[in-house]
């Protein structure tokens, strides 16, 4: 005798590695995107809501601390690349191997989260250094953000 949910089960599993994928796809996307090319209208590393917290002056050294310790953005960017490359590889298998998609994904995902963290020490020791007046107009610009948005209009409510 069959087990008559075994086709439907095999469905709901597939639809929800899809859309895990997809989610995952985007959030690497958004992420790998704001890495790469920073804030729309420049082409450079960005630091994301904290971009115009910084000055000038501020932000530049921040990516010139970043590209020191993350290397050259063209390896990067290269790696990125490979990573991607081997989820469409996991993608295309026949037969699927769904633990071979979830092991290109995990990989992708260590690649990011690796990137992500030298960011965010980099941000998180610079204002460790700020003197008290200068973290507080950090936090006041950042705050203000929040509250109006990157096009100075409100910030959506929830």
């Amino acid at each position: 005798m069959t087990d008559a949910t075994t086709p439907r089960a095999s469905r709901v599993k597939t639809w929800v590695l899809v859309g895990s994928l997809g989610l995952n796809l985007l959030v690497a996307g958004l992420a790998v995107g704001a890495w790469v090319n920073g804030p729309p209208g420049m082409r450079d590393l960005g630091f994301g809501p904290f971009d115009e917290a910084f000055r000038p002056e501020d932000r530049k050294a921040l990516r010139a601390a970043v590209r020191a310790r993350a290397g050259d953005l063209r390896a990067a960017r290269g790696q990125m690349a490979e990573d991607m490359g081997a989820v469409v590889t996991a993608l295309r298998a026949e037969p699927f191997d769904a633990a071979a998609l979830s092991a290109a994904l995990a990989a992708q995902q260590a690649n990011l989260t690796a990137r992500l963290k030298i960011g965010s020490e980099v941000i998180g020791t610079y204002m460790a250094g700020l003197a008290p007046e200068d973290r507080l107009a950090v936090a006041d610009r950042i705050e203000d953000r929040l509250k109006h948005g990157r096009d100075g209009k409100d910030a959506p409510k929830d």
